[in-house]
């Protein structure tokens, strides 16, 4: 279910009435025309839209308690209102619990949807039609554009197209600010999903006990069972105890029961699971055992054994609870698809990453989705101990790989997206944003979000922040061609053009080679930020995004600054650097920019590990990583610079980068 019809309103003029939509005021001239009615006056989609409107009109909008004969906007679920007499009506009938309407009928404005969720998204929907915008998380970052009128005609039905799942996450979590900026970010921008996705690690509680008593239930390495291993799939009684298991957690009211294995390897290799080759030689491959059977079939022992056991598990709760899930990985040593089909109550999520299995990610799609599985992605679009917050993106979340990846999925029959990210928004804030809206809506045009998110977000500055982000993430990100002359959606097949015409020529930002990050490619930033900030110097709210990204371009000219000084080999000195970019990191944690948690936290020793041999004794660094928290230097900061000292530190580092 997509839209049925989706009229971009003008906030001020008037367009034609079809069935039940009529041209609908909700401000005119400053003064509401409509109240907002919902079953309860502290509703937070209500609040969010209640704060929104009146943030854009400086019209004062009350919320109501919804009654009968009430007249204005109407939020929640379209059971909520049963005087509306909407019951039969074929579009709200079939939202789902994530599904929505926006509705303009003259008389009032329908925001619902078929569950809490879809009421939530039927807001965020109205408030994206009105042209806000949330691109990265926090106050800074949130677009309201300002009129006095708001009228139109609205007739949105939607929902989103990975319906399962749409998840990104903070790979080493966050802190409490960031925490609760993420969370807003994820409601304005519609994730979510209509299942709570349970794929976590299991063991099923086998402890030491268990193995003095049968040692058999435990994995078996090299002729040997190992105490506190992994369990033993193939086993009968280890079955029982997880069926068992899943009984008691469906009984509790849960809808997805996890059976992934415990993470990493060490799968077992005793006789019961070989027999799964059924005659065939087991061999390893990747890390994991395969074997060829006799009929020629290719099979994983440890995926044999592991989605038997899950199918009968499966097929326990299928008898006693039909509307429960199984959840698993299908990943690291069991990556590779049984020979068997799995149950459709089970719920695969497959990785792009750590995949032991000879075959592509592509043929893993398509055998589990000729087995009816309703399957997943779990996703690696950021790890902090692979990027390190650089400037320079790649792998999966660089465009157009990205958009592309998106749509090889959905046409896979993939509807959950569950991904790793980090809280760097400086420099993967984009991608972040670009992969959001094509979850809830595939056919999005990247080009056309990318080219929204330049001139709304930098408004005047728009070619030389273009221009920036070029220069760190490639031709992937290059619009330069009016908004209004790019296709909101693109032709089936050409997902992703480089390059798309424009209706009319603009100026062109020329050629920009995209960078290696270091001192000739930040000479390169400041120059193109140094114009931004020129352009939007009288324009507080564009100034302040600009203002965020020259932040981070002095935090990694502290890294820069640091390899500098380490050629010397002066300890002090050394020192001295390592403290100057952890404790600038930490001062512009509430930004987002980068992700502090883990710079100060637990991936401090990875961070600076070139650097041990002058750290080794100090507070910071100790034996284990986790006990240098809030410790010396390591500590979280509430004093994000000023203007004036943003200034300052930028002139400082100019000069700096100009002597090199």
């Amino acid at each position: 279910m997509k839209k049925t019809a989706s009229i971009l309103i003008s906030l001020m003029f008037a367009t034609a009435t079809f069935g039940q939509v009529a041209q609908t005021w909700v401000v005119q001239n400053g003064t509401p025309k409509m109240k907002i009615f919902a079953t309860d006056t502290k509703m937070p989609a209500a609040v969010e839209l209640q704060r929104v409107l009146e943030k854009m009109t400086g019209a004062k909008i009350d919320i109501s308690k919804a009654q009968q004969n009430s007249q204005g906007i109407y939020v929640g679920k379209a059971s909520d209102f049963p005087w509306l007499k909407l019951a039969k009506d074929k579009d709200i009938s079939s939202l789902g619990p994530e599904g929505c309407i926006v509705r303009g009928t003259g008389r009032n404005l329908l925001l619902l949807g078929g569950g809490d969720k879809g009421a939530e998204h039927a807001v965020m929907t109205f408030l994206d039609n009105l042209g806000c915008r949330w691109f990265f998380p926090g106050e800074v970052w949130e677009v309201v554009p300002r009129t006095k009128t708001i009228s139109g005609t609205w007739n949105i039905v939607d929902g989103p197209d990975f319906n399962i799942q749409r998840g990104l996450w903070y790979g080493f979590g966050a802190y409490g600010p960031n925490a609760s900026d993420k969370q807003a970010w994820d409601r304005h921008n519609r994730m979510g999903g209509s299942v709570e996705v349970s794929i976590g690690h299991v063991s099923h509680g086998l402890t030491n006990e268990d193995f003095e008593k049968t040692p058999e239930l435990f994995a078996m390495n090299k002729g040997v069972r190992v105490k506190g291993s992994k369990p033993c799939y193939s086993h009968p009684d280890y079955i029982k105890r997880a069926t068992e298991q899943a009984l008691a957690a469906a009984a509790s009211g849960r809808q997805m029961i996890s059976m992934t294995p415990a993470d990493g390897l060490g799968y077992c290799e005793c006789p019961l699971c070989h027999e799964w080759a059924k005659g065939g030689e087991v061999f390893w491959d990747k890390g994991s055992q395969f074997a060829t059977r006799p009929d020629g079939k290719l099979v994983c022992i440890t995926s044999e054994s592991l989605f038997n056991c899950i199918n009968v598990v499966a097929d326990a709760l299928a008898e006693k609870y039909p509307g429960v899930l199984i959840g698993t990985y299908a990943y690291s040593a069991y990556s590779h698809p049984p020979s068997f089909p799995v149950r459709p109550n089970v719920f695969i999520q497959t990785t792009t990453a750590y995949r032991r299995t000879p075959i592509s990610l592509q043929q893993q799609l398509a055998l589990f989705k000729e087995m009816g599985v309703q399957s997943g992605i779990r996703g690696y679009w950021s790890v902090y101990q692979w990027d390190w917050d650089g400037p320079v993106v790649s792998g999966e979340l660089e465009l157009p790989r990205l958009a592309n990846d998106i749509h090889f999925y959905h046409n896979n029959n993939v509807r959950s997206l569950n991904t790793e990210m980090s809280c760097n928004w400086a420099p993967r804030g984009i991608g972040y944003y670009v992969g959001a809206r094509m979850l809830w809506d595939v056919d999005a045009n990247p080009k056309a979000l990318i080219a929204d998110f330049y001139e709304k977000a930098f408004g005047p500055a728009a070619r030389p922040m273009e221009r920036y982000y070029i220069r760190w993430l490639g031709e992937g990100v290059r619009v330069t061609t009016a908004i209004a002359a790019t296709p909101v959606k693109p032709p089936r097949g050409e997902v992703f053009k480089a390059k798309p015409a424009a209706a009319e020529p603009v100026d062109e930002l020329g050629d920009v080679e995209q960078a290696k990050f270091g001192i000739g490619s930040m000479k390169a930033a400041y120059a193109d930020l140094d114009e931004a900030a020129r352009l939007v110097k009288d324009m507080p709210e564009y100034k302040a995004r600009v203002d965020h990204l020259r932040l981070y371009a002095i935090y990694l000219t502290f890294r820069l600054r640091l390899d500098e000084i380490a050629k010397t080999g002066d300890k002090d000195a050394i020192v001295k650097a390592v403290e100057a970019e952890t404790v600038f990191g930490a001062r512009i944690m509430k930004t987002n920019m980068i992700h502090t948690r883990p710079l100060i936290g637990k991936a401090f020793h990875r961070r600076f590990k070139s650097y041990s041999s002058y750290l080794e004794g100090l507070p910071e660094w100790p034996a284990s990583p986790n006990d240098g928290w809030n410790k010396g230097f390591r500590v979280t900061r509430d004093d994000v610079p000023g203007e004036a000292e943003i200034e300052k530190l930028w002139a400082e580092n100019t000069a700096w980068l100009g002597e090199r």
